[in-house]
């Protein structure tokens, strides 16, 4: 059995798909530890994890300010605000600590390049995990030159000249993408690199959330309404057009996951709650409003849930485009949509047949998908003798 390294940054939907990976490796009898951001990933972490916390001082992590912007430049600042200052910063403890843990291999999110630069200044065979395929299409050729360049500068701090590779972020091991190649399409070029396409990982892993299941009836058609983990907090104007489009509907009940200080707004057949169980209420609902990210995407496609996307920045608009190309969902502008336009897009939602059936039609393919397991087996396959028991000063 292997010892088996992870490292993500502190950003739930990225940690997500990692403690399925983990906990699947686990059942196989692998030892497991984690290298993360812990004052804000620890407490989703498995109560008995092995962990190497990446906070050092108050400048340990990095917050995520909302841009202004939208696109392709949103992407250009997350990089540059936050992805590569955060590597720079731990680079050299995360080194120390696979020193300190030697590992066989490691298990690196590709928005940490900081592990993807430690496993090669290493020598440890590494996978990387990739929670959007929007990350594996190429942008545009300014900004993808603009990309390589920003990493052949941190490859030059920390790596010999040999080592230094235009994309340090995608292992040349394996790349693991929690998708199918269905729903990416192929209108889009993307980086070279050996992918395997594994679907959601289904969410082994995830802590327990109590949840009034009771509130649900039967009889009423339902619907998930979340912006994910960090578009949810930009505002909560989406929420409220939401709520007051849905007043007039009280045929639909909706859970939406948002601010608890909209609890007190909300009509009767309006539950807001600040965090949920995502994946079991996913299998009780009958359709879904979200921001475009990737993993709400692919859960609620697994389960033949059609969509409404608003997506808001980063690589939302991209995941929307591709589902919408696919036929199961509809578009909503997030800070332009009224209550009459959001409560159109609602009904059309829900009554139209043929985003039911292209929805199903894709989560047939993503349960098919070996998920969680499948690249569980993928990673344990590059296990290597394991470093040296040393540590760095």
């Amino acid at each position: 059995m292997s010892r088996i390294l992870f490292t993500v940054p502190p950003l739930t939907g990225h940690l997500n798909p990692a403690l399925a990976v983990a906990q699947a490796l686990a059942d196989l009898g692998h030892t497991v530890a984690w290298a993360v951001h812990a004052r804000q990933l620890g407490d989703k972490l498995p109560p008995r994890a092995r962990v190497y916390p990446l906070d050092f001082g108050d400048d340990g992590a990095l917050d995520i300010a909302a841009p202004a912007v939208r696109g392709l430049e949103s992407v250009r600042l997350f990089f540059e605000d936050y992805t590569m200052p955060m590597a720079a910063r731990v680079l050299q403890p995360l080194e120390a600590i696979a020193r300190d843990f030697c590992p066989e291999l490691m298990v690196v999110d590709h928005q940490m390049p900081a592990g993807a630069l430690v496993a090669r200044k290493l020598g440890l065979p590494w996978a990387s995990l990739v929670t959007t395929s929007a990350s594996i299409q190429k942008m545009s050729p300014t900004l993808d030159a603009w990309v390589a360049e920003q990493y052949m500068g941190l490859q030059r701090g920390y790596l010999p000249p040999e080592l230094i590779v235009e994309r340090p972020d995608f292992s040349p091991h394996r790349v693991i993408v929690f998708s199918i190649e269905a729903l990416i399409g192929s209108a889009h070029a993307r980086v070279e690199a050996p992918y395997a396409f594994v679907g959601p990982a289904r969410g082994h892993g995830r802590r327990q959330v109590d949840f009034p299941w009771d509130w649900l009836r039967p009889d009423r058609r339902k619907l998930l309404v979340s912006l994910g983990t960090v578009s949810r907090d930009r505002d909560t104007r989406f929420f409220e057009v939401i709520m007051a489009a849905l007043a007039g509907m009280p045929e639909v009940q909706a859970v939406l996951v948002a601010p608890a200080q909209l609890v007190a707004q909300a009509p009767d057949n309006v539950l807001v709650r600040d965090y949920v169980p995502q994946l079991e209420l996913l299998d009780r609902v009958d359709a879904v409003i979200c921001h475009a990210g990737h993993n709400t995407v692919c859960e609620a496609l697994s389960r033949g849930l059609p969509l409404i996307v608003a997506p808001i920045r980063d690589d939302q608009p991209v995941i929307a485009r591709q589902v919408i190309d696919a036929g199961a969902a509809l578009f909503m502008r997030h800070g332009k949509v009224t209550p009459a336009a959001a409560r159109s897009a609602i009904e059309t939602l829900l009554g139209t047949p043929a985003l039911a059936d292209r929805a199903q039609a894709l989560g047939q393919t993503l349960r098919e998908a070996p998920g969680a397991a499948g690249a569980a087996a993928l990673i344990a396959s590059l296990a290597a003798p394991a470093l040296p028991r040393q540590r760095v000063a």
